[in-house]
């Protein structure tokens, strides 16, 4: 009975052990991905940082990249980082921006929340929310 024991703990053990091994995977994915992300938008590489977006069928208009490319970005600060600890799938972003336009120099700053996706079939996180909005 002991050794019947001991074999379900340490199955237990195993069991726990790679699913944590999963989940930082899953995270280490995410700094990568956003790190990515975030640096697409620091150097106004917008069409790049569309290919995180995640379409669905509704989606079906790009967005005015001529538009964007009047926008330089003079700070981008993450504030706040919100991780769905059920299935560690989902994400919040609170990010500080500042930016101007090339047509008028005046510096705004604006709160871009994100919303992240973990697809596990295609091990992939997914932008959910739209590129930022800069009025």
């Amino acid at each position: 009975m002991g050794k019947l024991k001991c074999t379900v703990f340490v199955l237990i053990l195993l069991i726990v052990g790679c699913a944590k091994i999963g989940v930082q995977k899953q995270m280490t994915l995410f700094d990568e991905t956003i790190r990515a992300y975030d640096r697409a938008i620091r150097w106004g590489e917008y069409e790049e940082a569309f290919a995180f977006k995640k379409l669905s069928d509704q989606d079906n208009k790009l967005p005015d990249f001529a538009e964007y490319r009047q926008i330089r970005v003079t700070a981008y600060k993450v504030k706040k980082t919100i991780v769905d600890e059920e299935g560690f799938s989902k994400v919040m972003r609170f990010v500080d921006i500042q930016y101007y336009r090339m047509s008028n120099v005046t510096v705004k700053t604006f709160i871009d929340r994100q919303k992240w996706e973990y697809n596990e079939e295609k091990d992939r996180w997914y932008l959910m929310s739209e590129l930022p909005a800069f009025e």
